[in-house]
């Protein structure tokens, strides 16, 4: 059998398995939330479908499962079917299932699983699983200024697991380690408007693909009153992640990474959040572009698309006011509102030797969450560029 069907079967199993327990449902109290899509992303272009979501309360009036399919419609996915379907077991757990399959080319079957109060309380857990096959994937070449005349498509076809685990030292210091395995595959794209990668970027490394197994130490320093929706504390996190040939990748190199977050309430209602990141890579030139640090899309620059511009390093950073502007009971859950205007900085260069400083892209712009307390968040974020206007979706805050 094949290994991706192998991955496949193994993730219907598991959706099928870890849907909700008829004794369970029986006892929790349902809402439905009919919801219109809409959406907008600077790769994908305009997608419009139905999302009926089915939510799972406890007799606290908490969330305990979220069902959310939906059926897309996207022109170059075509028709795109989903399944979804979160657990949320305490406060410190969580997980999910997704299974996509669109009419073409793109696909997506992720498992995660997050545990926060792993070995009694003495560390954190976090796995997941994922193989993806992405037509609508772009690259301009390298660099910061990187044109979009050179814009090019492709499929990225991957499969990732990924395990991170945070041994506490003290309460707010923890010793962290994550191994990861990539096998990455790149096809032709599903964009016919554009040119394929490989030949808009012949001498592109990582076109025929690559195998990576990273293995990652580091200390994570966490303040923070909450992990799923913080309001006041500071996070920072240093990595080092050693890619080496020995352990069946294609080539070796060694990532470098240093992060800090600091979240600031005042009058109640607001939130100053701010993030800001640096990685490094030190090895040869020829490390695959889908593996050298990239800026733009939802997580780093949001008034640009996906991995808009990719080099070996990177500098990014981020600030927004979240603002909790209406809060009531709807759908049976009491749920709030917020508005978070914000700004994305951030750039890419070829060496540690450069300023991170010296030609940042600037992103302004506005974001709108749905907030679920104690661990739901969902956002639209609409970001605004020297290239123009982005918006993005998805749960969880940024940063």
């Amino acid at each position: 059998m094949p290994l991706r069907l192998a991955i496949v079967r193994a993730l219907v199993a598991i959706a099928v398995l870890g849907t909700i327990p008829s004794s369970a449902a029986a006892a929790l109290q349902r809402s439905y939330i009919p919801l219109p899509e809409i959406l907008t992303d600077p790769n994908e272009g305009n997608t419009y479908g139905f999302l009926p979501v089915v939510l799972f309360l406890d007799e606290q009036k908490i969330i305990k499962y979220i069902l959310a399919p939906d059926v897309r419609y996207n022109h170059i996915t075509g028709v795109y079917t989903t399944f979804r379907l979160f657990g949320y077991p305490s406060i410190a757990r969580k997980w999910s299932v997704v299974l996509r399959k669109s009419q073409n080319i793109d696909e997506d079957y992720e498992l995660r699983y997050e545990d926060n109060a792993f070995w009694q309380d003495r560390a954190r857990l976090f796995g997941n699983l994922e193989y993806e096959k992405d037509s609508s994937e772009r690259f301009f070449g390298f660099g910061n200024g990187s044109s979009e005349h050179d814009e090019s498509n492709y499929t990225a076809n991957h499969l990732e697991a990924v395990v991170w685990l945070a041994y506490r030292l003290q309460p707010t210091l923890s010793l962290t380690y994550r191994s990861r395995a990539r096998v990455f595959r790149v096809d032709k794209g599903g964009v016919d408007t554009l040119p394929f990668i490989g030949t808009e970027h012949p001498g592109t490394p990582g076109l025929g693909g690559a195998t990576i197994i990273g293995q990652e130490f580091g200390f994570l320093y966490d303040t923070r009153d909450d992990t799923n929706i913080p309001r006041q504390g500071a996070l920072g996190i240093l990595t080092a992640e050693i890619v080496p040939r020995a352990l069946g990748s294609s080539l070796t190199f060694t990532k470098y990474g240093a992060e800090a977050r600091k979240f600031i309430p005042f009058r109640e209602r607001f939130v100053l959040a701010m993030r800001a990141r640096a990685d490094y890579i030190d090895g040869p030139n020829d490390i695959p572009f889908f593996e050298q640090n990239s800026i733009g899309g939802h997580e780093s620059l949001r008034g640009f698309g996906s991995g808009r511009f990719v080099d070996k390093d990177r500098f990014v950073a981020s600030a927004e006011l979240r603002t909790r502007v209406y809060q009531r009971e709807i759908f049976g859950v009491d749920a709030q509102l917020e508005l978070a205007p914000f700004f994305d900085f951030g750039q890419v260069f070829h060496s540690w030797r450069s300023s991170p400083f010296n030609d940042l892209h600037a992103v302004g712009g506005l974001g709108f969450r749905g907030v679920v307390p104690p661990q739901v968040v969902g956002f639209v974020d609409i970001g605004v560029g020297e290239q123009g206007a982005a918006a993005f979706t998805g749960l969880e805050y940024p940063f």
